[in-house]
């Protein structure tokens, strides 16, 4: 019994819903299909699926030389399902070969020459295309405009429709001759997003949520603060403050899960029930490669509960021979998706897809705190 909070403990990710649990390596699909069921009904919504049919307009195209690297621009409008327009950025250098594709659900790369030099394309994409984010509407005054836009009529939360916008990204990236491995990442909501396209799209080889947090790869039963303290709601973020804030990020049953008054506590029994939590997301992309970044002091994103979940899903990834494929990393700072955190990202990758790494970097998988894992996964 946790001497942090009686009774509380991160579910099994290898419990089957009749009482067992998996033995092999091979019953982990199915397995994965079960938390992924598990996260629709939970948290998300349900997943769109595949689209039906995908035309792309190229509306630009530019080179650009600076005397070291060839890099092309290209701007791409996507009909979707003879519905809506999402609008797409790539840019990439100029190769022979088949390069790895990021995905990124955001606005600017702090280091994007050194990540275009390194051999990798960025692919930015407009999630306002598929819902709006009204609390980011709001704030920058333009509700009115999100309000006339056609968007598509989905049974899901936000995170979950501007994940399937990542997957619409792949679709067309796909059909590019230049595309190689695909990497999903994103920063905060953004992070909640690309770890639940790595969830329900297999393609992406990389699934990188950054500053993730609650709702993403921050435990949602277990919470700390820089200073070590476990279990301080009023510092890190809460099921019951998130769903509060932001009622329609998310599906399913995920705010019966939190306190629904202030100060949105979560000390009590509602988030105990919850048959998931984030090492489960986590363990639901492996085989694939999992990889996060955060920063020390970002207590409300909850460093704690993030290198929890990182130690307890490692168990899957152990389970299933890839080891390697589960990264984690911490820096000091606060909330941010960093030129720092894009490096570690860049080395994680390089590690993973076997190429030689142009940026170094050497803190990756070190924890910063000193978790007894017996105490929050006894099923270890």
């Amino acid at each position: 019994m946790s001497r942090f909070l009686p009774c509380r403990y991160l579910p099994d990710p290898f419990m089957k819903p009749d009482g067992t649990r998996i033995s092999k390596p091979e019953e982990w699909a199915a397995q994965k299909q079960i938390i992924r069921d598990l996260a629709q009904t939970h948290m998300y919504g349900r997943w769109p699926g595949k689209v039906k049919s995908l035309l792309p307009t190229v509306k630009r195209r530019e080179v650009r030389y600076d005397g070291e690297m060839i890099a092309v621009l290209e701007e791409v409008t996507l009909f979707v399902d003879n519905a809506f327009e999402m609008d797409l950025k790539v840019l990439r250098p100029e190769s022979a070969c088949k390069i790895p594709v990021i995905v990124f659900i955001g606005n600017h790369c702090p280091i994007e020459y050194e990540v275009l030099k390194s051999g990798y394309a960025i692919a930015y994409y407009n999630r306002d295309h598929i819902v709006p984010d009204w609390s980011s509407a709001k704030y920058q005054g333009t509700e009115d405009e999100a309000r006339v836009r056609t968007y598509p009529t989905l049974d899901c939360g936000a995170i979950m429709a501007w994940a399937w916008g990542a997957s619409i990204a792949a679709d067309y990236l796909k059909t590019c001759e230049y595309a190689g491995p695909l990497i999903v990442t994103g920063h905060s909501r953004d992070g909640k997003a690309a770890l639940c396209a790595g969830i329900f799209d297999e393609r992406f080889a990389i699934v990188a949520p950054i500053g993730s947090g609650c709702g993403g790869a921050g435990s949602a039963r277990f919470l700390g603060t820089a200073d070590g303290s476990r279990q301080n709601g009023t510092r890190c973020e809460t099921i019951g403050r998130i769903t509060h804030a932001y009622p329609d990020w998310f599906g399913g049953t995920y705010a019966q899960y939190g306190s629904s008054e202030e100060p949105f506590y979560p000390l009590d029994d509602k988030v105990s029930a919850l048959p998931l939590d984030a090492h489960m997301l986590r363990a639901a992309c492996a085989p694939n490669a999992v990889f996060d970044s955060e920063g020390e002091q970002d207590d409300w994103c909850n460093t704690f509960g993030t290198q929890l979940c990182w130690q307890a899903s490692q168990k899957v990834f152990d389970f299933l021979g890839v080891p390697e494929k589960n990264g984690f990393h911490m820096r000091k700072g606060r909330h941010a998706f960093n030129a720092h955190d894009w490096a570690a990202l860049i080395y994680f990758c390089d590690t993973v897809l076997k190429r030689e790494p142009l940026i170094p970097h050497d803190d990756i998988n070190k924890p910063t705190y000193d978790i007894d894992l017996k105490e929050y996964a006894p099923w270890r």
